[in-house]
């Protein structure tokens, strides 16, 4: 841009000259007349410099104000989004906890129904009723180890804050879950003994 505008001024100073060598006036009324000129050119240039500046400093203060409003927004609705995403989380984590705990409720349930039932049966088929209370152990423990797998996935997916909770629920339920087809086996080796 500064260039062009040093090619422009140059132009015109050319041009001025060409003016004056071919301008049928004397001597004295051609130096009046460049000075004029000269005073003319000179001033115009003075009010577009201060004009330019004038509209710069104006841009700059609007860029700056908007500037100011875009980070007071953006601010503002990334505080919204994370205390959205908060909220949100801790209602997974809540839910996956109860569904961990009802999980492991419904295990142990039934765990304790096929050890009631089974003792009768333990005296006439004592070896045939252990592989199944390892069967079903196995069984329970490895459907209590899917659930809190797909259950840890998909709150992973959502949230990964509420999947870090929800995977220690889920490990305790597991845990329980073994615990207890630990102990109904015991008892069904117990109860086994006992009927010999």
């Amino acid at each position: 841009m500064a260039n062009k505008f040093g090619v422009f001024v140059f132009g015109g100073l050319v041009g001025a000259i060409a003016a004056l060598l071919c301008a049928p006036r004397s001597g004295e009324e051609t130096r009046a007349m460049v000075a004029d000129k000269a005073n003319s050119v000179w001033g115009e240039a003075q009010e577009w410099g201060t004009q330019a500046g004038a509209n710069a400093q104006q841009v700059y203060q609007q860029a700056a104000a908007k500037g100011q409003e875009v980070v007071a927004d953006v601010t503002a609705k990334g505080q919204a989004i994370a205390s959205d995403v908060a909220e949100k989380g801790q209602a997974i984590a809540n839910e996956v906890a109860t569904k961990g705990q009802s999980v492991y409720e419904a295990a142990s349930a039934k765990v304790q129904e096929a050890a009631g039932n089974m003792k009768p049966v333990f005296s006439e088929k004592n070896d045939e009723l252990r592989e199944k209370i390892d069967a079903a152990r196995q069984r329970i423990a490895a459907q209590v180890a899917k659930n809190a797998e797909e259950t840890s996935a998909t709150v992973a997916a959502e949230i990964p804050v509420a999947a870090e909770k929800a995977e220690s629920v889920i490990d305790q339920a597991a845990g329980a879950a073994q615990d207890t087809a630990a102990q109904v086996a015991d008892v069904a080796q117990d109860a086994a003994r006992d009927a010999q």
